[in-house]
């Protein structure tokens, strides 16, 4: 039997998957860095990540419970609000959970010397920029400060990437009724449920944590079976 690597549409999976990169095959250029592509919960896409740093701050970004919502490309917001010229000065676009629009800046280390990312800078919050409430320079340095938080982001990201096909409002409904009183282990969460939909379990509550919803240790502790999960101390 032939397997044909085309979907319903009739179009080649590989070239699919170029379409969905060729932004991220733009902005790399000639270089030789890493290009990914990952599913990104808090956009609900799949984005694609250039170079160690940008995958860094994924990292960071998905993992934030004050980050709602990210946007991973955003050339066209800059260019419409700054101009052409400003569209490759900033890297992310992040929505915080007061609000607020932040524009980000990656860099290795301080200080940016560019002096058109300094200009940039000034301009934020005034004119055409009113909407945007912060520019943000962050270095990798910020990044990694957390090495197990930058792991168990690694772990968690993929139980979630391989649940993205499944509606998971059910599963986080009975984890946060769970968790509403009293402490629950990782293990007890995904026992929550047989066979494939255990791992849903575990996906909806890693979500549930990175989102603020609930409390965690996940940024102190590996991720493990007695990872704790408990009610949220945020008063919002």
């Amino acid at each position: 039997m032939t397997v044909s690597a085309k979907n319903v549409s009739g179009t080649r999976l590989g070239t699919q998957l170029r379409g969905r990169l060729a932004a991220g095959y733009k902005k790399r250029g000639k270089t030789q860095g890493d290009l990914v592509l990952h599913h990104s919960f808090k956009c609900r896409a799949d984005v694609p990540l250039v170079a160690e740093l940008q995958w860094l701050h994924f990292l960071h970004a998905e993992s934030d419970p004050n980050v709602m919502s990210v946007q991973y490309e955003p050339s066209e917001e800059v260019a419409r609000l700054a101009g052409a010229a400003s569209a490759k000065l900033v890297h992310a676009a992040v929505t915080l959970r007061d609000g607020s629009r932040v524009w980000r800046r990656l860099v290795q280390e301080l200080p940016d010397t560019v002096v058109s990312a300094q200009k940039l800078a000034e301009t934020v919050g005034s004119g055409a920029l009113t909407e945007v409430t912060h520019f943000e320079c962050i270095h990798r340095d910020v990044l990694t400060a957390n090495p197990m938080r930058v792991r168990n982001s690694m772990r968690a990201m993929a139980w979630i990437a391989a649940a993205k096909y499944w509606p998971l409002v059910d599963h986080k409904l009975q984890i946060l009724a769970a968790v509403r009183t009293r402490t629950k282990t990782f293990e007890q969460v995904i026992n929550f449920g047989e066979g494939p939909q255990r791992a849903l379990f575990g996906a909806a509550v890693l979500e549930l944590a990175f989102a603020g919803s609930i409390g965690h240790d996940l940024f102190e502790q590996p991720l493990t079976a007695i990872s704790a999960f408990h009610p949220t101390r945020r008063e919002d």
